[in-house]
């Protein structure tokens, strides 16, 4: 490369690096206290000023209910009102899906409260800040660092743990060589109010891609062991450099590499594009359990960068999180060898306590009216990957079809059929709609992904989420978002039907019989 145009990216590069979205001037409980004062409302400012340390709304992320979709449930007419998703105000969900962002697009509105065009000099932002995520993603194949029996190679001491842990998730690994790299760095700045952004948000990169590169390749070399377990540790290195080196010569971005990697093959296009868009969409989820963690991880300043990657993703992990997935597939593997009837009672008693997928905590994707809300993740998911059955991109094999037909029949009980709980007969059946983890378990299922794996995706994109929390917390300690977001990042209503088209096209999918026989 020209070495003068190398500087002026190097430039540009730390010049976006610095850039700082602007705090959140929404502060609705402070100028409603005011005004209650004012008026002389002296019993509502008493209850105000019980709120009035509450933190300012975030600017990051905004999901409220904003499309209506009507869809039949065996002849019973229920409204969906579909929640939306936008980043910052500027990129939604249905951009995403229409007009297929780049990863690299979406986290940088994320990251910079802005859209990335080209700076003075003409380079393209965008890329700037792809080809940074892909450099500190390939530099691990040449890593080396202190391990317990001296200096070596990264990807060989990866090798070495997963030939010693072969059933250990990806998590494990990345847990454990994030404790050895902050044993092996000294004199670490962490993440603090007082660091230059710059330098900041380039180690949080550096830290996750590493971390990203951790847990997939040993998931490809766990692949390798399944099919032969007396593989030698430095084979299982030496196939995962080889992969790596070659899909970098084909610059390939780190996500492509990632999702071969994750399959323990070649990712074919359609299955690249399936778990692109699925990652994308993940990139933020708002108030969820891991962005809160990292938020408060940035407010406490944490003394080491890989404490607070590895602390957010504990929380993803977690059982009402994004450990649902494992919960569904622990649920799956309990009555798949069940009967039909046998199985189906065995759905509707977990219905009545906590079925794993469907329902959440805080918005109402529950109920008995003929309106209820519905997350729209599990169809942005789903629709391309049966789109690909129809195709013939994607064969199943009589597991997958068995498994994935049991999910399907799940769905039908729990929202188009609904259930009654006892001493509730006289009212109308509950009904429960899929969330994110639904579509998550469903996808990779077909895509044979290892059980253990299934929330490595999540963590792949979700830790730029994270980033994007620990900035905010940088100017303003907000923490959790506990007052609703800024108006200026909540999506505004519009005709584009993209998004609810999606879930409708779901429903009736699912709601007919063999939807995954293409």
């Amino acid at each position: 490369m020209n070495k003068n145009l190398e500087a002026k990216q190097e430039a540009a590069l730390r010049k976006i690096l610095s850039e700082v979205p602007e705090t959140s001037t929404y502060t609705p409980v402070t100028d409603s206290l005011s005004r209650a004062t004012e008026l002389g409302e002296d019993k509502i400012a008493g209850v105000l000023n019980g709120f009035s340390s509450m933190p300012q709304s975030t600017t990051v992320f905004a999901n409220p209910a904003l499309h209506k979709a009507a869809v039949d449930c065996g002849g019973t007419q229920i409204t969906l009102n579909i929640r939306s998703f936008a980043i910052r105000g500027i990129v939604s969900e249905s951009e995403i899906v229409a007009d297929k962002l780049s990863p690299a697009f979406v986290i940088f509105a994320g990251l910079f409260g802005r859209r990335p065009g080209t700076d003075d000099s003409e380079l393209d932002e965008e890329t700037l800040l792809s080809n940074l995520i892909d450099k500190k993603f390939y530099e691990f194949i040449t890593t080396r660092r202190e391990s317990l029996t001296g200096e070596q190679r990264l990807v060989n001491q990866v090798a070495e743990f997963a030939k010693a842990f072969p059933e250990a998730g990806p998590e494990a690994a990345i847990q454990h060589f994030s404790t050895l790299r902050k044993l092996s760095i000294p004199n670490q700045k962490g993440i603090n109010g007082t660091r230059d952004p710059d330098s900041l948000l380039l180690e949080l990169i550096e830290t996750h891609m590493e971390n990203v590169a951790v847990g997939t390749v040993s998931a490809y070399m766990r692949h390798q062991l399944r099919e032969n377990p007396a593989l030698h540790p430095q084979v299982l290195a030496m196939r995962a450099t080889d992969l790596i080196t070659e899909y970098q010569k084909s610059e390939k971005t780190a996500f492509q590499t990632c999702y071969s990697l994750l399959l323990g093959r070649e990712a074919s296009t359609v299955e690249a594009n399936i778990l692109e868009r699925m990652g994308i969409i993940q990139i933020h989820h708002g108030s969820a359990g891991s962005n809160v963690v990292a938020r408060y991880l940035a407010t406490l300043h944490t003394g080491a960068v890989s404490d607070f990657f590895v602390a957010a993703q504990m929380a993803l992990d977690g059982d009402r999180h994004f450990g649902a997935i494992h919960d569904m597939t622990a649920f799956i593997n309990q009555i798949e060898p069940l009967d039909t009837a046998a199985r189906e009672e065995a759905i509707r008693e977990r219905m009545q306590s906590a079925l794993p997928t469907f329902g959440h905590p805080e918005i109402a994707a529950a109920g008995r009216a003929d309106e209820i809300q519905q997350d729209p993740r599990p169809a942005i998911y789903f629709n391309p990957f049966l789109e690909a059955i129809d195709n013939g991109d994607i064969q199943l094999n009589d597991s997958q079809k068995k498994r994935l037909t049991i999910i399907q029949r799940i769905y039908q009980l729990a929202f188009v059929e609904g259930f009654v709980r006892p001493g509730r007969e006289d009212e109308p059946p509950l009904r429960l709609t899929p969330n994110t983890d639904f579509g998550g378990w469903g996808v990779q299922e077909g895509l044979d992904i290892y059980e253990s794996d299934r929330t490595l995706l999540t963590y792949i994109f979700r830790g730029f989420g994270w980033m994007m929390d620990a900035r905010e917390q940088l100017p303003l300690k907000i923490i959790r978002p506990v007052i609703p977001p800024h108006p200026d990042v909540i999506p505004t209503p519009t005709d584009d039907m993209t998004i609810a088209n999606e879930v409708v096209a779901l429903h009736n999918r699912m709601a007919s019989t063999n939807a995954f026989d293409g």
